[in-house]
């Protein structure tokens, strides 16, 4: 019950954080479509994609594998970060020589050169800014990361908002995303020297230990913003600037609702997910159901909203008529955002079990998939064709996916869940379809409020679970909610009572996960380390420190 309500406790400050983040990129994309048009609108789109498909070993690799071993060992804190931070500042030099001369190689004109370079410092501010949020997950603080988010997007979109009315360009909303993600990571930054302190431990073993066992992170990363941003440079090449701006009104809203599983299991289930795989297969499927109950319980209703009221969203956001080839953009994009939210879980439960080198064959297929079938499509039916190509290769992933993970982690009674989802889901289009003619504004309640009836009538969300949830928030305590999960996973009695789960799992013959880590001494299960001293390790106190500077005092 402690893990669920400090668990309870993230969502709900994560959730009350993206309200007003998500209500700050809905007014920014309005602002987009209002003032920009469509062909502008192409233009930033296709410079911000340009500097994510260049720089994605800021991204990718590193905040993960940051997160995941400072759970399990939170003395790696300082010293992981800091050489983390030097790794990306070094990759972000070489990488912005290499953004700047792309455009330039394929003679782009001066105004798409200009906005790639902007773009590409924003990557860096974005690369050191999720390095900080990575460690404060870790420590399962979410307080700082929300409210940096809420400083950039809100202070983005008022500024960007009043630029654009009063007449301001593209170049000038470049810049303001750029400062907007320069302060989130000066937040961030600050928060963690306060709460931990600072120290530039930079040494070259750690440097080589993070670099090689990132390497599977890196290679997926690389496979994996290829297939997702590589549609907008080939629509760029084999189509237009207005093409790409219809995709990217489409895709903008499809990228947007990624907050949820990025919320829920990336900030929150992951270093939860990377405790229990050292602990009990037990907890740690049972982790993995619910969080794919809830995901599913929201996504399945959002894919079909996004298929019966596509031309009213569009319409609301955009007002102009040429976004009216967003319209099936959005409905093909639609099964893809249901697809990913299963996929964001099964890869994190590969991550957490330390099976991430299996991602990278995956992402090699993938790729191959995606290219081959863009190349095909993207001339037969321009933004279309890449939109549906997008849901596709999300449903390609699922097989292997589950194909990776261990049969006695499969969330299986998350089926019913989904076929239940599905069936109040169809109820709400009914009702949202005899209402098409209405705003946005009147059909999304409407669609809230049916959807939530029809899934109570067929108890989507066991009652079990609706308590517990209830008993968490109500019962929430110690130290203000703050003490970090760890404390109570870590703690002897805990360990003393994951021990005994696992014999009585291997009495009953299931194979406990595998922490696959033991290349290295220092690299060795938290618990393993603390099983080898025997006896001693449940009778003393468990110090997760030794000293100032790691767990916070």
């Amino acid at each position: 019950m402690q893990r669920l309500r400090r668990v309870v406790y993230n969502t709900l400050i994560s959730l009350g954080g993206q309200v007003i983040t998500w209500t700050s990129t809905l007014l920014l994309t309005i602002a987009y479509g209002r003032f920009l048009g469509d062909v502008k609108f192409g233009e930033l789109y296709f410079a911000t994609t340009l500097a994510l498909l260049v720089g994605f070993p800021m991204e990718q690799g590193f905040n993960q594998q940051l997160t995941r071993d400072v759970a399990q060992e939170p003395g790696r804190a300082v010293r992981y970060l800091a050489n983390t931070l030097l790794i990306k500042a070094v990759a972000w030099g070489l990488l912005y020589a290499l953004l700047l001369l792309i455009p330039w190689l394929l003679h782009y004109d001066r105004e798409v050169r200009l906005l790639v370079m902007i773009s590409g410092l924003t990557l860096l501010w974005t690369g050191m800014g999720t390095a900080f949020a990575a460690a404060h997950y870790a420590f399962e603080r979410n307080v700082a990361p929300v409210v940096g988010t809420i400083l950039e997007k809100a202070s983005s979109a008022f500024l960007g908002y009043l630029l654009l009315k009063n007449g301001a360009g593209v170049m000038a909303m470049a810049w303001v995303l750029c400062g907007g993600s320069l302060l989130n990571m000066l937040w961030q930054a600050l928060c963690f020297f306060r709460w931990i302190g600072f120290r530039p431990l930079w040494d070259g073993a750690t440097i080589r230990l993070l670099l090689r066992s990132s390497l599977p992170f890196l290679i997926y990363g690389v496979l994996g913003v290829l297939y997702y941003r590589l549609d907008v440079v080939l629509l760029s090449f084999l189509g237009n600037d207005a093409m790409v701006g219809w995709y990217g009104a489409g895709y903008r809203l499809f990228d947007t609702l990624n907050f949820l599983p990025s919320l829920v299991i990336a900030a929150i289930m992951y270093p939860v997910f990377s405790k229990l795989a050292l602990q009990s297969q037990g907890s740690l499927r049972l982790a993995i159901e619910k969080s794919l109950n809830f995901l599913l319980f929201c996504s399945i209703p959002t894919a079909t909203l996004m298929v019966v009221a596509a031309s009213n969203i569009i319409g609301f956001l955009y007002h102009r008529p040429e976004f009216v080839h967003t319209f099936t953009v959005l409905e093909l994009l639609a099964p893809g955002l249901v697809f990913l939210y299963v996929n964001m879980v099964l890869s994190t439960v590969l991550v957490s079990i330390h099976q991430e080198r299996k991602m990278t064959l995956m992402a090699g297929v993938a790729l191959v998939f995606n290219l081959s079938l863009n190349l095909v499509l993207i001339p037969l039916y321009q933004q279309n064709g890449a939109a549906l190509v997008t849901s596709l290769t999300e449903l390609l992933f699922i097989g292997p996916f589950l194909a990776f993970i261990p049969r006695a982690l499969w969330p299986r009674a998350s089926l019913k869940v989904a076929l239940k989802a599905l069936g109040a889901s169809l109820v709400m289009a009914l009702v949202v379809w005899l209402l098409r003619s209405s705003s946005i504004l009147v059909l999304v309640p409407v669609a809230i409020v049916v959807y939530l009836a029809a899934a109570t009538v067929l108890r989507t969300i066991p009652r079990s679970d609706l308590g517990a949830l209830v008993e968490a928030v109500l019962r929430r305590r110690g130290r203000g909610g703050e003490e970090p999960v760890a404390e109570v996973l870590l703690a002897p009695e805990a360990l003393a009572e994951a021990e005994s789960e696992r014999r009585n799992e291997a009495v009953a013959g299931e194979t406990v996960v595998p922490a696959q880590d033991d290349e290295e001494t220092d690299r060795l299960p938290v618990v393993r380390r603390l099983a080898a001293k025997g006896a001693e390790t449940s009778q003393a106190p468990l110090k997760l420190l030794g000293e100032r500077g790691g767990w916070p005092g």
